[in-house]
């Protein structure tokens, strides 16, 4: 099924454009003021983050509250752990179903597309603290005629496995990812151990009565692994894609 941007939350504005890229000191710059992160992981241990907190899509600041993120892989997965504290809000999330509108509320999303150059092509993985979970292949023409719209995939046939654990007396819920590679052979590519990478997390400030309540700019933080420097918050920008390496 496919959808297009008006369907989509008009909060994640699409208006990154593309910029000059070189390195330095062994760090992936972005011009002007943009440094992206790089992950290397391996086989044998999960390895973490090197940060235990995402930073503002706008301003790019580090947030309050502590994400923490481990990966390993193998020659069929690519697996996933993380845990999302400083979450008082997680039982008011409400969406339990599949494939439905889950960045509307709390939620950590992945965006992934392989190869390391900038796709307008790339995987959005979601997962809430219900343990519902959001696939779909997005089409994201931000250089050209500005075109964005998604294609769910299956959730019942896609091979991915996830759980979640809430642990509301802690505000805290801690979420496992476990992806076929098969599946982030997307957009296809020669390249086998490099991916570009970003890591997202939507945080409510304020409690909701209604159990349909959504996710504005005034009520919630919109947090990155590598921050998309937005006027407004805004996931879907590749340039700002980290990068993750399989050793």
């Amino acid at each position: 099924m496919k959808v297009t941007l008006v369907a989509l939350f008009i909060l994640f504005s699409l208006s990154c454009q593309e910029k000059e890229v070189k390195k330095t000191n062994n760090a992936i710059v972005i011009y002007p003021d943009k440094e992206l992160p790089v992950l290397r992981i391996n086989k044998d241990t999960f390895t973490k983050i090197d940060t235990t907190y995402f930073n503002h899509s706008v301003g790019g600041k580090p947030i309050k509250e502590e994400t923490l993120v481990s990966m390993k892989y193998d020659n069929e997965f690519l697996e996933i752990k993380f845990e999302c504290r400083n979450n008082p809000r997680l039982d008011q999330n409400s969406y339990t179903k599949d494939n439905s509108w889950l960045f509307k509320q709390e939620v950590f999303e992945l965006f992934i597309s392989k190869g390391k150059e900038t796709k307008e092509n790339y995987l959005e993985i979601q997962l809430n603290p219900n343990n519902a979970l959001f696939l779909a292949k997005i089409t994201n023409r931000y250089k050209s005629d500005k075109k964005f719209a998604l294609d769910l995939v299956d959730i019942a046939t896609s091979g991915i496995i996830h759980t979640v654990k809430k642990d509301s007396e802690n505000k805290a819920w801690i979420g496992y990812l476990k992806i076929p590679l098969g599946l982030l052979q997307y957009p296809k590519t020669t390249i086998d151990n490099v991916y570009r990478l970003n890591m997202f997390r939507i945080i409510s400030n304020e409690d909701h009565k209604s159990k349909d309540w959504s996710v504005t700019e005034k009520n919630a933080t919109f947090a990155c692994w590598s921050s998309t420097m937005g006027e407004t918050p805004n996931f879907h920008a590749p340039d700002f894609f980290g990068y993750l390496i399989l050793e």
